[in-house]
């Protein structure tokens, strides 16, 4: 928890891989103290789910463990031993480099990663005053249209096909990487030779969150829905372009690799049947939290 005798400014808001943070911390003291130092930390922490088979001898159980890894940190000393004066104001100043490749913050259930910056007055045998404070680490279009994730065959084009047999299919995205901070637009052309009867047309931008290490968890969100066409009909036909609009998401779940998990995301068309399986056509889209860099 973090101390009450503390308050900390952190510019810009939301951190940018290989970019600099300036982080301000005041702390006033509550009661007259000796402290052998003051830290600041900023920290990216790895949060995953897996499963393991646990027996005791007669039964046997699957059972779901979090584990939590530290993947990076950047440590600073801002001061040495001193006195500390009740009621006196003391401030410190610090930049940190964000890592080039983060990684980004991912909120998911089966996996996570987040990252904080947190600083404490080093008390001897007493409990620290300490603050922290929970921040973003956005992924870049420019990051991943670099090709450091492998985000799929078509995840960086435009144009991506998804014929499902020989007639022609294809889902246009706009821009790529898809931000989830901006707003995208896009279309989707295809050709289903007699029009097809429909519940609906449903868009939806999906991520996969895989845990990989052994008995790793497995997570699909999805992250956008919106409507080709609203109610039930006759869909298709002749081949013909459907544009469509999707407004600012909002949400921090970008295509990351970590060290014990990756996430990927897709971009799905669905034609919903009554009585008869959903169609979907779908393709790789590689999806990023800010379109700034």
């Amino acid at each position: 928890m973090s101390d009450e005798s503390w308050t900390i400014e952190i510019d810009p808001p939301v951190l940018l891989p290989g970019r600099p943070v300036s982080v301000s911390l005041a702390y006033t003291p509550e009661r007259d103290h000796d402290g052998r130092g003051v830290r600041a930390v900023l920290r990216c922490r790895e949060r995953y789910r897996y499963d393991r088979t646990e027996s005791d001898g007669k039964t046997t159980r699957t059972v779901t463990h979090t584990a939590v890894v530290e993947v990076a940190r950047l440590e600073a000393d801002l001061a040495g031993p001193q006195r500390f004066v009740r009621g006196q104001l003391y401030a410190w100043d610090i930049v940190f480099e964000v890592p080039g490749l983060g990684p980004a913050t991912f909120e998911g259930e089966a996996l996570r990663c987040d990252w904080t910056v947190e600083a404490n007055v080093d008390v001897a045998m007493g409990r620290d005053p300490r603050v922290e404070r929970s921040v973003k680490v956005a992924q870049p279009t420019a990051l991943l249209r670099a090709g450091v994730i492998d985000t799929g065959q078509y995840g960086l084009f435009e144009e991506a096909p998804v014929n499902l047999d020989a007639r022609p299919a294809q889902i246009r995205l706009e821009p790529v990487p898809v931000s989830l901070h901006s707003s995208f637009e896009g279309a989707f052309t295809v050709e289903t030779g007699d029009p097809v009867s429909v519940e609906e047309v449903r868009l939806e931008l999906r991520v996969t969150a895989q845990v990989t290490v052994s008995g790793g968890h497995h997570e699909e969100i999805v992250v956008w829905r919106g409507m080709l066409e609203p109610g039930a009909g006759q869909f298709g036909g002749a081949l013909t372009s459907h544009p469509f609009r999707a407004e600012v998401v909002g949400a921090w779940l970008p295509t990351v690799d970590l060290p014990h998990g990756r996430t990927r995301g897709r971009f799905h068309v669905i034609l919903a049947r009554d009585w008869a399986r959903d169609t979907h056509y779908e393709r790789d889209v590689a999806i990023a939290t800010t379109a700034e860099l």
